[in-house]
């Protein structure tokens, strides 16, 4: 009966995976962090300082080091009398990443190392009580294996420009995450990095979500024929976790 089984399972693969060389495993993004679940209805309004929140990725996902989709959560303000579905002056925004590798303040490793930069860009800013800006794989953001995650926490940066005659860019605050681990503190650069905290709530948030996958080489098999048999040879090779 065992003989059977495994003549069986080697046809059918033979037959499913007719082909020289084919990959036999792909790699689906998974929600690493997420904190958009718990609304404290508190808005931080920034201004034109960037900002950060230094987050831990879900210890359940080691494996998956490759950022596919990232967004965040702002509101905006207009006074645009001519067109209120727009800012007054020409609002941009920068999102960044850093590791968290920088000089220290308190004690606490600042921002250092950014590994990777949106560059200024007013595409999808607009006012809006509540909306999400979105960096993707899919939407050409990031590259097509995703942006390579080097540590399991880091800081996520936002800083706003462009805003006069009463516009207003801020993002919301949202605590405790649902994935992931958050800081109750924020980063704020004014000239060096430091470390700030606001009265008003418990935990200075920001929200946001993170999706990532492994990258791994694909898993191949090869099959040949040899006096009637089929030999199979099952490849998997994986990239070395750094």
């Amino acid at each position: 009966m065992k003989t059977f089984i495994k003549a069986s399972f080697l046809l059918t693969i033979v037959v499913l995976w007719a082909g020289s060389a084919v990959p036999l495993w792909a790699s689906t993004p998974v929600t690493i962090f997420d904190n958009t679940t718990h609304d404290l209805s508190t808005r931080f309004n920034p201004g034109t300082l960037q900002v950060g929140d230094q987050i831990i990725m879900d210890t359940a996902t080691p494996w998956a080091r490759y950022i596919t989709d990232f967004s965040f959560e702002y509101y905006g303000v207009g006074f645009n009398v001519n067109n209120p579905s727009q800012f007054s002056g020409n609002v941009q925004a920068d999102v960044q990443f850093y590791l968290n590798n920088g000089s220290t303040f308190n004690g606490y490793a600042m921002p250092g190392t950014s590994f990777w930069n949106s560059g200024w860009f007013s595409t999808g800013l607009a006012p809006t009580s509540r909306s999400t800006l979105d960096f993707s794989v899919t939407g050409g953001d990031f590259t097509s294996g995703g942006v390579f995650l080097p540590a399991s926490e880091f800081t996520w940066t936002v800083q706003f420009r462009g805003m006069t005659a009463g516009d207003v860019v801020g993002l919301d605050i949202y605590s405790p995450p649902s994935v992931g681990q958050d800081y109750k503190d924020y980063w704020q650069n004014n000239g060096g990095w430091q470390l700030m905290t606001n009265g008003a709530v418990s935990s200075m948030d920001f929200a946001a979500r993170i999706q990532a996958q492994a990258v791994p080489e694909p898993s191949t098999i090869t099959f040949s024929i040899l006096g009637g048999l089929t030999i199979l040879t099952l490849a998997r090779r994986l990239r070395r976790k750094e």
